[in-house]
C-alpha cells in the first residue's frame, strides 16, 4: 500500500476531469454491483482531501458529501473489502451525521479502485438503510468489479490524454509546414544576400563602403521582417489578445466567472470563483454546475431551468442561496449567458457569479 496521501490526491484530481458519469461501462459495472449484492445504492466514489466525490452513481443522487463524513475515508486504508453491518455499532461513526441522521445509513461495503501504480482513488461501494452483509461470492464479485472500474478509468484518462497529446501535435506540425514554407522562400533570399556580401568583404574582394552598407542594412531588415513574419504565423495577433483576454479573466478576484458547456459542465474556472466558492480548478472543471445549489434547488431542477432559459432567451439572471465546497452557503447573483457559432446554435455558456454578501441576503429560516 502507498501511503503518500499528496501525491495520491494529485492522482485523484487527474480524473477529477474526465466525464465519468457519462461512461455507459461504469455505470454498468455500479448497477450490476447494486444487483449482484442486492444493495440499493452503488457508487464509485473519488476522494480528494476535502471532498468525497460520488461520479458514477446507481440508486442515488447526491454528487458530492465530505470527506470527513464518508466511509470511504476508512475503506481505501484496506486492501480488501471493507464492510460494514451495522454502523451503529461501530465507533468509528458514533457522530457520523449520515449515520445518524438523514439518510439513515446503516450498512456499507466498499473495495477500494487502485491503479497500476498502486495508489488508490477511491472505492466501489454499496449503502442500505438497514443492517446487512455480504456472503463470500458478493465480496468476491465486489473486488473484481472495482479491479475492471479502475482499469476502465485508467483507460479512459489514457485516451483523452493521446487525444490531447494529437491535438497538440496537429496544431504544432502545422505550425512547422508553415514556417518551412516561409523559411524557403521567405527568409532565404534576404539570408542568401547576406551571407553573400559578408564573404566578398571577408574575402577582401570588396570595401565596405556607404553603397555595401545601405545593401547590409535592407537586407537585414528584410530578414528581420520575415522572422516577424514566421512568429506572426505561428500565433496569429488573434492568438495573443484571446491569451491576454483569457489571463485577465483569470485574474479577476471579485467576480466568479465560469465557462459551461452545452449542459452545463464547468469548461472554465478563474481565480474569483476559487475565492469564492472554495473549489481549485482541477475540482471544478469537469464538474456540473448545479454542485453549487442547495438540494432544494436541486430537486427543483433549477439549474438546468435557468440554462434552458438562457438558451431560449440569450440571458438568465437569478439570486439566491450558492453553495461552497466546504458546505457553507452565501447569497449571490448570478448571469448566465449563451454562446453561439455561427450557425447560431448554442454551445456552451458563460455563468458569473457575484457574492452579495451576508447582510444584503434575506435571512435563511431553517
Amino acid at each position: 500500500m502507498i501511503n503518500n496521501e499528496s501525491e495520491r490526491i494529485e492522482e485523484v484530481h487527474k480524473y477529477l476531469k474526465l466525464d465519468l458519469n457519462k461512461s455507459k461501462e461504469l455505470q454498468d459495472i455500479v448497477d450490476l454491483a447494486s444487483e449482484i449484492c442486492d444493495k440499493p445504492i452503488a457508487l464509485i466514489t473519488l476522494l480528494d482531501e476535502d471532498v468525497n466525490w460520488l461520479k458514477v452513481r446507481s440508486g442515488g443522487d447526491i454528487e458530492v458529501a465530505p470527506r470527513d463524513t464518508s466511509f470511504c475515508q476508512f475503506s481505501i486504508q484496506q486492501d480488501d473489502v471493507m464492510v460494514v453491518g451495522d454502523a451503529l455499532n461501530d465507533k468509528r461513526f458514533d457522530d457520523n451525521p449520515m449515520v445518524h441522521s438523514d439518510p439513515h445509513i446503516r450498512f456499507y461495503a466498499g473495495a477500494p479502485l487502485v491503479l497500476n501504480n498502486g495508489f488508490k482513488l477511491g472505492t466501489l461501494c454499496l449503502f442500505d438503510f438497514k443492517p446487512n452483509s455480504l456472503n463470500s461470492l458478493q465480496q468476491k464479485a465486489l473486488t473484481v468489479l472495482s479491479r475492471q472500474a479502475a482499469f476502465l478509468m485508467e483507460l479512459e484518462l489514457s485516451k483523452q490524454q493521446l487525444k490531447q497529446q494529437i491535438a497538440e501535435t496537429e496544431v504544432k506540425n502545422e505550425a512547422l509546414i508553415r514556417i518551412a514554407y516561409m523559411q524557403s522562400h521567405d527568409v532565404r533570399q534576404p539570408l542568401t544576400i547576406i551571407m553573400g556580401l559578408v564573404s566578398l568583404i571577408q574575402e577582401n574582394l570588396h570595401a565596405v563602403d556607404t553603397e555595401w552598407l545601405e545593401m547590409m542594412t535592407a537586407s537585414t531588415n528584410n530578414l528581420d521582417g520575415k522572422i516577424k513574419a514566421i512568429v506572426k504565423e505561428s500565433m496569429s495577433d488573434k492568438d495573443l489578445k484571446l491569451i491576454r483576454f483569457n489571463r485577465m479573466i483569470e485574474e479577476i478576484e471579485d467576480y466568479a466567472i465560469l465557462m459551461l458547456d452545452e449542459n452545463g459542465y464547468i469548461e472554465n474556472w478563474n481565480k474569483g470563483a476559487e475565492l469564492l466558492k472554495g473549489y481549485i480548478a482541477t475540482e471544478a472543471i469537469g464538474q456540473n454546475f448545479k454542485i453549487f445549489y442547495t438540494q432544494e434547488d436541486r430537486s427543483n431542477s433549477k439549474p438546468e431551468k435557468l440554462i434552458a432559459e438562457a438558451a431560449e432567451f440569450g440571458v438568465a439572471k437569478d439570486e439566491g442561496w450558492r453553495v461552497r465546497k466546504n458546505g457553507t452557503m452565501f447569497w449571490g447573483k448570478i448571469v448566465i449567458t449563451a454562446i453561439h457559432n455561427e450557425k447560431n446554435e448554442v454551445i456552451g455558456f458563460t455563468k458569473v457569479t457575484r457574492d452579495l454578501s451576508p447582510q444584503m441576503a434575506p435571512v435563511r429560516v431553517a
